[in-house]
Order: C-alpha cells, then structure tokens, then sequence
C-alpha cells in the first residue's frame, strides 16, 4: 500500500505544480517549471513535409527561372487571398463570402515586378488533377476572379520538359523589363483610335496603341503599348 500512497502524493503535487503556473504569466516561468509545462502538455499533431514544390512543380521553377532571370521576382504557393481582396463597398456579409472562397485557394506561382514587388502575373500548371470536375469548377472560379481584379493569369499545363523560348512567350509581356520587348517590336503602331476603346496606361494614364512584332519570338503578334514610350515602357498582351 505504501507505493499507492506515494504515487497518489507524487500526482497531487504535479496537478498542484499545474495549477500554480496556470495563475501566472508564461513569461515568469522558471526553466525547471517549463520542463514540468512540456512534459505534461502533449506535442501537437504536426510534422515537416518533404518538399515544398512536387516534382512537376520543381521541374517547371527551374524553367521559370532561367526565362525570367532578373526581370522579375518569383513566389511560390501564393495565397490567393494575398494577390486577390474582396471589393470595397459591397458589403461586410458579401465581403466575408468573397474572402472565404479564396481563402484557401493558392496559386503555384506569382511573378512581382522587381521594383515594387507589385504582382506581375499568376501562373498556374494544369496537371492530369485539373481534369476533374472539381478542379474544374475551381479553375474557372479562378479565371473569373483574376479577369475581375486585372491580375493576368497564365495556365501552363503541365509536362516532362518545357521550352524556354515557350515559356518566355507566355509571361514576356508581363516582365518589369520590357526594354527587350520593344527591341523585338516595331514602332509604329497600328492604325487604331485608342480614344474609342478608352484603353488608358495603368501606369501613367497615356493612351494605349496596338503594336504589333514585326520578328523576333513575338514576330505577328499585337500587343497593347503605351503611347508614352520611351518614358512609359508598360506594354501588355492581347487575350483573345
């Protein structure tokens, strides 16, 4: 009987102990009475994953990286609802909706301009996942909100190997650089009244024109070019 009643004792002084630290803040713990807190609280369920990116995932950042060099700045696994915020004026009920439909959404890759680390473009590789009728509900879901708030979203599917001369294809016009752009273009723009469409430079409000590539990778291709150049150098892509 004796050990009972020494055990009994040893689990009335700990809950004692516990009880004592529970009334004062963490910060004046002694490091014997943290030891006692550890040792009696359970480690929480959590463990390191192997990899941030899947090889896919890998394969392509490699690309990316060599295409965009030091034109831009690449994140990964970028929430959504950091790129993306609900509109102002819409109300809070309808505000709290739109952020918890893309609260735990993220997208693969962001590319921000070096200057300002200001979101360039969005990119997203289309595995055999997006396949389903799930992902593509989400991917269309996706597509309306970045068409919405004007973040270029590129969809890149997914492969064994990549093209860096694609690759740059896509993302060029969105690159903070774009002096290598206007090396490719011609100048003069194609005869269009920018006045009509009312399509102003997001940057510095001045007109846009179409341009088109004249050779180079781009060689037929229009693309929208601020009338301001060479003190404005914004270009963009022309969706069809």
């Amino acid at each position: 009987m004796t050990w009972v009643i020494v055990a009994a004792v040893i689990v009335a002084i700990v809950l004692f102990v516990l009880a004592k630290l529970t009334q004062k803040p963490e910060s004046t713990y002694s490091s014997s009475e943290r030891a006692v807190i550890l040792k009696a609280k359970p480690p929480l369920p959590y463990q390191k994953s192997e990899t941030l990116f899947s090889p896919a995932e890998r394969s392509f950042l490699g690309v990316l990286q060599q295409t965009v060099g030091n034109n831009a700045a690449i994140f990964g696994k970028v929430r959504v609802a950091d790129v993306l915020e609900p509109k102002t004026g819409i109300g809070r009920s309808a505000r709290q909706k739109a952020f918890n439909k893309i609260s735990a959404k993220h997208f693969d890759f962001v590319l921000c301009n070096i200057e300002d680390l200001s979101v360039a473009c969005a990119i997203e590789l289309d595995d055999a996942s997006h396949q389903s009728n799930d992902r593509r509900q989400r991917d269309e879901f996706l597509k309306g909100a970045c068409e919405a708030a004007a973040v270029p979203l590129i969809q890149v599917p997914a492969q064994s190997g990549y093209v860096i001369d694609e690759v740059k294809q896509l993302i060029a016009p969105y690159l903070a650089d774009k002096e290598m752009l206007y090396k490719e273009f011609v100048k003069a723009p194609i005869p269009y009244k920018s006045e009509i469409n009312g399509k102003v430079c997001p940057k510095c409000s001045a007109s846009m024109v179409k341009r088109v590539a004249e050779n180079g990778t781009y060689a037929g291709k229009e693309f929208w070019a601020c009338s301001a150049f060479p003190k404005c150098k914004t270009v963009e892509a022309i969706t069809v």
